[in-house]
């Protein structure tokens, strides 16, 4: 009777249990659909957190060497400015250099203008043979001030130190000349020798007619001393060496 009453029970209890698994069956499904949806999330994630690792340093690199290159920009920028200061400060320089030269050429206008002057009335008083020589210099001395600018300062200042230096040579040298002079009513051809610029003595060939030339504007005084033509003469032999050396005694009378 017992046994009886059992069989039905677990009978029933086997078919509420399918009735129950046939009930749960899609929320398995769901719950499987879900756990595997989480798997795959769980992994999304885990390569989303490795490939941000790689570009996290990939980026860290990348600022790095931003940074370095920001830092070397910078320097150069610095180093740019500082050249640009130096820069400015050299044009500066040389923009009150130009101003300094332009007033001290000016200034040197105004001489050279004055020492041109001062050259030619020095070349009155010359011999006129020197005269003669620097006539191919003083001819190109300008007349006015529109040759003087086209002739340039520099060839001006080199022309008056070209007629010095030949005025300076002459005046530190005995020299011998034959030339014409004017004695009495005709040329007559006589020797000259030159005391540099102080004083000069002349002498005919015949050693007959002697004197004294002085500087004086225009050409040179003489002075007719026929009683030196001897000692004059010597005095010339002896330059030239067609005379033994010795003393020879002239008069001299310096202003």
């Amino acid at each position: 009777m017992t046994k009886i009453k059992v069989l039905p029970l677990i009978a029933a209890g086997i078919a509420l249990a399918s009735t129950s698994a046939l009930i749960s069956a899609p929320e398995l499904s769901q719950t499987r659909g879900t756990l595997k949806e989480w798997v795959g999330l769980k992994k999304t994630i885990s390569e989303e957190e490795s490939t941000w690792v790689v570009e996290k340093q990939t980026l860290n690199e990348s600022i790095d060497l931003l940074t370095k290159e920001i830092e070397k920009l910078d320097q150069q920028i610095t180093e740019m400015q500082e050249e640009a200061d130096a820069a400015q400060l050299e044009r500066q320089s040389l923009n009150n250099e130009e101003t300094e030269l332009k007033q001290a050429s000016a200034v040197v206008k105004e001489v050279t203008t004055d020492l041109e002057a001062q050259v030619l009335s020095i070349v009155e008083y010359l011999p006129d043979s020197l005269k003669d020589r620097l006539q191919v210099i003083t001819q190109q001395f300008p007349k006015n001030a529109r040759a003087a600018d086209q002739l340039g300062l520099s060839k001006r200042i080199q022309f008056i130190i070209g007629v010095l230096t030949e005025i300076e040579k002459f005046n530190n040298k005995i020299s011998v000349e034959e030339t014409m002079q004017r004695i009495g009513e005709s040329d007559v051809a006589v020797k000259t020798i030159y005391i540099g610029l102080a004083v000069a003595y002349y002498v005919d060939g015949t050693r007959t007619q002697a004197g004294i030339l002085t500087p004086a504007k225009g050409g040179w005084e003489k002075e007719r001393r026929d009683e030196l033509a001897e000692d004059i003469a010597l005095a010339i032999g002896t330059f030239e060496r067609e005379e033994t050396a010795q003393f020879v005694s002239l008069p001299i009378n310096v202003n």
